[in-house]
């Protein structure tokens, strides 16, 4: 007996292993996903992403409403001079120098002749002058003696006489002019011609100083020197020397536009008296000063950063215990660089919020 064999056995047992595989596949990759693999990337290096956060703002500062002094003070540069100077000058005569005695850092004693002009025939002239006067004198001693004269000629050698005295006089005054002396004991602090230079009168030609006595001067803004007046507190920083404090002594009497000279001047400075004056300090050491023109106690003080303004009006935020913030409106009193007085709206201990 022969036995055929279909085609659809062969095709069973080809399904057959198909399904196998497939699930043979099936089983696999339920284990796969059980064990937790996948095709992402590893969770470790997942949580080593960073995170972008948002820049955080920066908190505006807040300030303790304080109750404190505040000073007002105008402040400028200065020196150290002597309080006992003055300027040297021929006076009333002009001419040619003739000689000069000192220079300049030579100390001098009072009557010390300093310099002199060419004065020609001017000495000579004197000599014989005092002559003419010392016989004249004789002269009318000698009438008294026996005195027959009229009144008129009396008066006459009595003018005669007196012209001489006059024209003797005027020689004097003249050479007195022509030759300058140390006013008082001092130093010679500058000198402003030579031998050879001519000199018209009145004309500065140095200055003498007693650098034993010095005095904080100094010069301030027109503006500024209406705000100040004698017996204000003054603070004053002397280089190489320190701070000191004292009082304004003496306004300017002069503008230092309207003096002349080189404004070395005393009375061009506000002078400073100072409690206790420094050691070994020399005339012309830089300094500067600051003068207290208002001072109040007690005051409501804010800084300038937590004061705002709009509108109009003046305000600051205040921010309570909780962190809640208002406005309020002040009224302001004094201020500096570094204060502001509230007058009205604050109260010590609260907090305000700065720009």
């Amino acid at each position: 007996m022969t036995f055929t064999r279909w085609p659809t056995a062969d095709w069973d047992s080809r399904r057959g292993r198909r399904g196998r595989r497939a699930l043979a596949l099936a089983c696999i990759s339920a284990m796969f996903l059980a064990s937790g693999c996948t095709l992402a990337p590893d969770a470790t290096e997942a949580e080593l992403i960073e995170l972008i956060e948002p820049p955080k703002l920066s908190k505006k500062p807040e300030y303790t409403v304080a109750k404190a002094e505040i000073e007002i003070k105008v402040s400028a540069t200065g020196k150290l001079l002597s309080d006992k100077q003055e300027e040297l000058r021929f006076g009333g005569e002009s001419g040619q120098i003739a000689e000069l005695k000192v220079k300049a850092g030579d100390q001098v004693k009072k009557g010390q002749t300093i310099a002199t002009l060419a004065t020609g025939t001017l000495e000579t002239q004197l000599e014989r002058k005092n002559i003419e006067v010392k016989q004249a004198e004789l002269g009318l001693i000698e009438k008294l003696r026996d005195d027959v004269r009229t009144e008129m000629q009396k008066e006459l050698d009595k003018l005669n006489f007196e012209l001489l005295v006059s024209e003797r006089d005027e020689l004097k005054t003249k050479l007195a002019a022509s030759k300058i002396v140390a006013p008082f004991d001092g130093t010679i602090v500058s000198l402003a011609k030579e031998v050879g230079d001519m000199a018209n009168a009145y004309e500065e030609i140095g200055e003498i100083a007693d650098l034993t006595k010095l005095v904080v001067a100094v010069s301030f803004s027109a503006s500024d020197l209406e705000k100040i007046a004698v017996g204000m507190e003054a603070q004053v920083q002397i280089n190489t020397a320190g701070g000191f404090k004292g009082k304004v002594s003496r306004m300017p009497v002069t503008s230092t536009s309207s003096s002349s000279g080189d404004g070395e001047a005393l009375d061009t400075f506000v002078l400073i008296e100072l409690d206790s004056f420094p050691k070994e300090v020399q005339s012309g050491t830089p300094l500067s000063a600051a003068v207290i023109t208002e001072r109040k106690k007690d005051a409501v003080l804010i800084p300038p950063s937590a004061l705002r303004t709009g509108s109009g009006r003046q305000y600051v935020q205040v921010v309570d215990a909780s962190g809640n913030k208002r406005e309020v409106d002040v009224e302001v009193g004094l201020s500096t660089s570094t204060e502001v007085e509230i007058l009205k709206g604050l109260e010590p201990g609260q907090k305000v919020i700065g720009r």
